[in-house]
C-alpha cells in the first residue's frame, strides 16, 4: 500500500503542474491579445484624428496623415505629413476601460 501512494502522490503532482503550466501559458496569451487590440485601437485613433492632434496646421489645404507610428507603455512617437510639410511628434496616452484612447499630450518634437 504504502509503494503504491508514492507513486500516486507524484502523478498527482505532475498533473497540476501541468494544469498551472497550461493556465498561465492561457493568460499570457489573452494579455498579449489584449495588448494587441489595445495598440490597434490607439493606432487607429492616432491615424483618424491626426489634423485635430496636431498643434501645427496643414498647409494649402491638405490634410495630414500618418506615416508612421509606434508607441508602447503610454508613450508613442508619430511621424506624419500633408504632402508639403513633414512632423514627427511625441505624445502620452491612457487606455480607459473599455478600450476608449485618450491622448494626455502631443508636442511636436521635429520637423523633417
Amino acid at each position: 500500500m504504502k509503494q503504491a501512494v508514492i507513486p500516486i502522490l507524484v502523478l498527482g503532482l505532475i498533473g497540476i503542474g501541468v494544469f498551472v503550466y497550461s493556465l498561465n501559458n492561457s493568460l499570457e496569451k489573452r494579455e498579449s491579445e489584449t495588448a494587441q487590440v489595445r495598440d490597434k485601437a490607439l493606432e487607429a485613433y492616432v491615424i483618424e484624428n491626426i489634423n485635430a492632434l496636431s498643434p501645427r496646421p496643414s498647409v494649402l489645404g491638405g490634410t495630414f496623415y500618418v506615416t508612421e507610428i509606434s508607441a508602447q507603455d503610454g508613450i508613442g512617437r508619430v511621424a506624419y505629413e500633408d504632402g508639403h510639410t513633414a512632423h514627427t511628434a511625441d505624445f502620452t496616452y491612457a487606455t480607459q476601460e473599455g478600450g476608449a484612447v485618450q491622448i494626455t499630450s502631443f508636442v511636436v518634437s521635429d520637423d523633417l
